[in-house]
């Protein structure tokens, strides 16, 4: 059997190769990517991985989900959705161009490019070298399939660096729908894209989801996001609101959706402004 190469050339190691085991430290990690390898022409989904985990560990829970993503340390795995039942599947497509313990994966030039591009002051709190220790931070983290490129990368203090690494850890039983929404261009279709990914498995999304995806540093409102999805891209997305403990939880449903327009939600929604602001104009005469 002739060896499988990936796009770039480079062997892939067979399933039950003693490579893969020298690659973790984790033995779960292991069996996750021997699992993705086994599984290359026929792409898992995470449910099937975890049911894989339990025959052989016995368990599965967040961090099972987590030891699958962390095959992304060193190798490209892809995620999308399945034709037919549309459910996200994961696919090992080669060797990682930036594998976890390289110290070049963020090079001294991406990391001049970063600073000359975004400046050199916190995202979050626009401290400067002279108040902090700046860091360059992944947007979107590696184990969701955040890239390690230009528009992947911002400065951050390393107290905030250290803060959002913990909260991001947190959310990671999220981390596949919220990694393919960060991925998408414009706040719309991240909230979009996050809602459509939590409908697809039968349940609403959590409001602070929602707040992490639309993430405009210096501009928009997610509450408005939602209502331009409802009113004007012609979404049907219902607010729930429980109370436990004195504690209120919001979720929103989404019921129904539209294609992204063709000419993408930003000019859509400006068109609809500018036709808005003229019928104002018009009936003001």
């Amino acid at each position: 059997m002739t060896a499988e190469s990936d796009a770039g050339g480079r062997v892939l190691p067979e399933w039950d190769s003693a490579e893969i085991g020298s690659l973790f430290t984790n033995r779960e990690a292991v069996e996750a990517c021997r699992f993705l390898l086994m599984r290359r022409d026929d792409p898992p989904t995470m449910d099937e991985w975890i049911e894989r985990s339990r025959e052989l560990f016995g368990k599965g829970n967040v961090h099972t989900q987590r030891r699958l993503r962390e095959v992304r340390d060193h190798f490209r795995v892809d995620s999308y959705r399945r034709k037919g039942d549309g459910k996200w599947v994961y696919r090992l497509e080669g060797w990682s161009e930036t594998p976890a313990g390289d110290n070049a994966k963020i090079s001294p030039k991406l990391q001049a490019e970063v600073f000359t591009v975004k400046g050199r002051f916190c995202a979050m709190c626009g401290a400067g070298p002279k108040d902090a220790r700046l860091q360059i931070d992944h947007i979107v983290p590696r184990s969701w399939g955040g890239r390690t490129e230009l528009d992947n990368l911002e400065p951050l203090c390393q107290p905030h660096n250290n803060g959002k690494r913990a909260f991001f850890e947190s959310m990671n039983p999220y981390g596949d729908a919220l990694g393919q929404a960060l991925n998408r261009p414009n706040p719309w279709e991240r909230i979009g894209e996050l809602l459509k990914a939590f409908a697809e498995k039968g349940e609403s999304t959590p409001a602070e989801l929602i707040q992490i995806v639309a993430r405009d540093t210096h501009k928009g409102d997610p509450k408005k996001r939602l209502r331009e999805l409802r009113f004007v891209l012609g979404w049907d997305i219902a607010a729930h609101r429980t109370k436990e403990n004195g504690v209120t939880e919001v979720t929103y449903e989404l019921r129904a959706w539209k294609p992204w327009p063709e000419e993408g939600a930003p000019e859509a929604v400006k068109k609809y402004e500018r036709d808005r602001k003229r019928r104002k104009d018009s009936d003001s005469d």
